[in-house]
């Protein structure tokens, strides 16, 4: 399986969010010569809505998940496009593995 078939991914359903909910996306970076971690990239995004997701896993599995679907650069996004859009699992000689790592925010209660 390429790192492309395990990111052909559908959104079967969709449902809007309530205001306030947001999205923390990090981008993680990973020198496996000499293990050193850092943090790439850093955001948070409004969530406009949820997903039901069609996923195809690493192992070959397909199923379903729940995703935020988020405002990213004037667009929507939902977690597996983005990590799509910017990890690099299997990356050239000399560069680092990129993952991608979310944490969903809800609304503060003030």
């Amino acid at each position: 399986m390429t790192d492309d078939d395990r990111f052909r991914n559908e959104i079967l359903s969709m449902t809007t969010a309530q205001p306030g909910w947001t999205i923390r996306a990090q981008v993680n970076a990973l020198n496996r010569g000499t293990s050193e971690r850092w943090v790439e990239d850093e955001a948070v995004f409004p969530v406009v809505g949820w997903a039901v997701v069609s996923c195809h896993f690493r192992d070959g599995g397909v199923g379903n998940r729940t995703e935020a679907v988020f405002l990213t650069e004037g667009r929507l996004g939902h977690e597996s496009l983005y990590r799509w859009q910017y990890s690099d699992l299997e990356p050239k000689p000399g560069e680092p593995r990129m993952t991608v790592s979310f944490e969903i925010r809800a609304p503060s209660a003030d």
